[in-house]
């Protein structure tokens, strides 16, 4: 596996998504949606995105990622602080942001050693499965494509 073959399904899951918040009018944008509007989406994701690269550096230095400990809370503490960080409303600065931030995880990726995007550095995700930057760049596209859905559903229940 190549480096590029590794993000090229989280290219895609990231480009369907973000054609879809293209879409949306200011007003959709910033509308509720169970609990959350597709803007808190946006800003999750753009913090996702930065801390999946702190999060590989902790695996590939042998250490489990801190998100780990809020996993019991489905993530609620690690996401309240994403959406308080990215506090714009601006679709097109938040989509903005999105991009960049997954540009460097990209970036950070293709600089990594082929060989590192499988290895087991005794990292144990809290699944109980070895955690590898591999499950990091799948999970953050599983994200990407869970919002993908659960955006489409709210838009065809609207």
């Amino acid at each position: 596996m190549s480096n590029q073959n590794a993000t090229h399904s989280l290219n895609q899951t990231y480009q369907d998504f973000a054609k879809l918040i293209l879409s949306l009018s200011d007003e959709k944008f910033l509308s509720s949606m169970d609990g959350w509007s597709p803007r808190d989406v946006v800003a999750h994701l753009i913090g996702w995105n930065g801390l999946m690269i702190e999060s590989s550096l902790s695996i590939l230095a042998g250490k489990p990622p801190f998100y780990y400990d809020d996993a019991p809370n489905d993530y609620s503490h690690v996401n309240a602080i994403f959406t308080e960080k990215h506090v714009s409303r601006s679709k097109q600065e938040l989509l903005a942001e999105l991009k960049a931030s997954i540009e460097n995880f990209e970036a950070f990726i293709s600089a990594l050693p082929v060989e590192e995007l499988m290895a087991d550095h005794g990292v144990v995700h809290y699944g109980g499965s070895p955690a590898t930057v591999t499950r990091i760049i799948h999970s953050l596209a599983g994200d990407y494509q869970y919002h993908t859905r659960q955006l489409m559903e709210w838009l065809n229940r609207c």
